[in-house]
């Protein structure tokens, strides 16, 4: 599986995305750092722990996630691809633990569309090998 992922790294066209990727996935963990100092919706001592949890370890995971896939590597499309697949699991099974208001159950929804076009332009890039 990882051999794959690094052969696809080498194909133009997946080159070319994995660095967009690596662009939308690092103001993503930009968001999570204004949160965490406090440039948020709120202050970061006040929302929920589950907000300040999901801060801290998309912060990270997003910095992480947005080298890799700058640098074309593996690991970076394997942590994209965890990153996305976590975000799915918690904001559809339990998402009453992190959405208290309809306009955040929008912007919730609204996420996961984005995220499903990305991830559904990264698998036809894969098995097309462009």
């Amino acid at each position: 599986m990882l051999e794959n992922l690094r052969q696809t790294t080498e194909h133009s066209w997946m080159a070319i995305y994995l660095r967009i990727l690596a662009v939308i996935i690092a103001y993503g963990g930009l968001v999570h750092g204004a949160n965490l100092i406090g440039f948020g919706e709120m202050p970061w001592s006040k929302m929920p722990l589950t907000w300040r949890v999901e801060d801290i370890v998309y912060g990270l995971l997003d910095t992480v996630t947005a080298i890799g896939l700058w640098q074309r590597t593996a690991w970076g499309i394997f942590c994209f691809l965890s990153a996305i697949a976590s975000q799915f699991i918690i904001y559809t099974v339990f998402i009453d633990y992190f959405v208290f208001t309809s306009e955040q159950r929008q912007t919730i929804y609204g996420l996961l569309g984005t995220e499903l076009i990305l991830l559904l332009i990264f698998f036809v890039l894969f098995f097309t090998k462009k």
